[in-house]
């Protein structure tokens, strides 16, 4: 970071500079004038004008007489057209070519002092009369150029603000935004620099223009100063980095050069400090949503985890402790129904026939918490099993496909499908009044696909299947929360009359 004093002397030799390169830049532009109309008719004007001035003084006509004055003002005439026209450089052009053209008078003539002296006022007057219009025109000129650039900052900033609006990944469009600035302002190389957002990721840089790797080690060099809490570091007149800072700390920076033998303005020093803040508020919103959302996915994981872990235990405990005590049960009651008989053996038979039907229960309870033959034989056995169940409970039956190259999943991921499967086909068999119901499970290269499709009566989905929750369709909402757990996709397609169909994609 350079100091306040060199910083001061540096803008002031850069409006040297600048004063320089436009002087330069309008002899450059003589060639081009000599090409234009108007530089001709200014041309025109101005040999009216001698001409004019010429025959009065062969005449003999003294400066008090009014001929001679109307004569000198003729020159006003090219002078505001050039003021007009070109600016100060074409009025002071056309004054000294005026000079120039009626200076011989002073050797072909010979006049008293006093008629020079008004001579020489009149032209001066009329001179600076000229200076003075193309003064304001360049005045008027500069400020609807500042207004033409004001105008164009706006509008980057609005577009820049749209596209980082329009996404919670604002490193995505980063490309997009530093690809616009960089035509916009016209610099020589632009680049933002983000550090990594966790410790799995890389950090993120997005340039553009040329001489990337130069501004980025000079970049680096002044990252000293956003430690010590500054926002901006001139290095020199062509160069500006800006810190991307938020309130947790330095999320990394903005850098921008000039072209060569150009001057990075205060106010495209201004606008990339705009963009920088855009850019901040963009990537932090996104980072700070992404890190609610991861949370949010493991408070759902860890509940969901939770369930199943209590699904597993109750359908052991069931298992292994009520089964067992009802199938003992049922072995002391058909002992007695032996040993017994007439009215004791009727009592027998009953009880024997409801022991037998809690047993069952039971045993379906056990299933339905969490089926052995998930965890023993995978998943397309186990899915077997829920079709055999909901084709004996629908009047066209259930039937079950697979394609692909059938192989063993992880298990979180077979018994998410396994869930998903099982919820779907619930609510087929309880609500969709269907005849017939089809599982279609797919094994893809790098995924896994799961349809359940129905032929009953359907229903108007909302456009957004989170608002089912306000619905009281949590079941289908839970199917999207474990699709969504494994990064995969959930759809739901249904229509009144038109049946229902739910689609799981799970990567693999």
């Amino acid at each position: 970071m350079i100091s306040s004093a060199p910083a001061r002397e540096g803008d002031h030799l850069g409006r040297v500079s600048a004063v320089l390169r436009e002087v330069a830049a309008a002899i450059h532009r003589i060639p081009e004038r000599l090409r234009h109309k108007r530089f001709w008719e200014i041309q025109a004007l101005m040999v009216v004008a001698t001409a004019a001035h010429y025959a009065v003084e062969i005449a003999g006509t003294t400066p008090e007489t009014l001929v001679h004055d109307l004569a000198i003002s003729l020159y006003m005439f090219p002078l505001l057209y050039a003021a007009l026209t070109f600016g100060w450089e074409g009025t002071l052009m056309t004054a000294l070519w005026g000079v120039a053209l009626t200076s011989p008078s002073t050797w072909i003539w010979e006049h008293s002092g006093e008629h020079w002296i008004l001579e020489v006022a009149q032209m001066g007057m009329i001179m600076g009369v000229g200076l003075i219009v193309a003064w304001r025109v360049d005045m008027e000129l500069k400020q609807r150029l500042i207004a033409e650039r004001t105008s164009a900052s706006l509008r980057l900033l609005n577009k820049v603000g749209e596209v980082l609006s329009n996404t919670l990944n604002a490193e995505s469009q980063l490309t997009q935004v530093v690809d616009e600035v960089q035509r916009a302002l016209d610099m020589q190389a632009i680049v933002v620099s983000l550090a990594a957002e966790s410790a799995e990721t890389d950090p993120v840089v997005v340039s553009a223009g040329r001489f990337i790797d130069a501004l980025i080690v000079r970049a680096k060099g002044a990252i000293g100063d956003f430690d010590a809490g500054k926002n901006v570091s001139r290095l020199d007149t062509r160069t500006v980095i800006v810190a991307l800072r938020t309130e947790s700390g330095l999320l990394g920076y903005l850098g921008a050069s000039a072209p060569q033998n150009a001057t990075l303005t205060t106010e495209q020093s201004g606008l990339l400090e705009n963009l920088a803040h855009a850019i901040t508020v963009a990537v932090e919103n996104g980072r700070l949503y992404r890190q609610r959302q991861e949370s949010m996915q493991s408070y759902v994981r860890q509940v969901t985890q939770a369930h199943e872990d209590e699904r597993l235990r109750i359908a052991r405990e069931l298992h292994d402790e009520t089964a067992q005590e009802l199938v003992h049960l049922v072995r002391r009651l058909e002992r007695l129904e032996r040993e017994e008989g007439g009215t004791a053996t009727a009592q027998a038979n009953e009880a024997l026939a409801v022991t037998r039907n809690i047993l069952s229960g039971v045993r379906r309870f056990s299933r339905d918490l969490r089926p052995s033959v998930l965890d023993d034989l995978g998943l397309i056995p186990a899915l077997e099993m829920l079709v055999d169940q909901s084709d004996k409970a629908l009047p066209g039956g259930a039937s079950l496909r697979t394609t692909g190259n059938p192989r063993r999943l992880e298990p979180q991921v077979e018994l998410a499908l396994f869930r998903i499967a099982q919820e779907g086909l619930r609510n087929v068999t309880k609500h969709a009044q269907a005849n017939t119901v089809s599982v279609n499970l797919s094994f893809e290269p790098d995924h896994v696909r799961l349809t359940v499709a129905d032929d009953g009566k359907g229903f108007l989905p909302p456009t957004n299947v989170s608002d089912l929750s306000r619905l009281g369709k949590l079941g289908v909402l839970g199917m999207k929360e474990r699709a969504e757990l494994l990064t995969g996709t959930f759809g739901l397609r249904s229509a009144g009359g038109k049946g229902t169909e739910i689609e799981v994609r799970v990567p693999c």
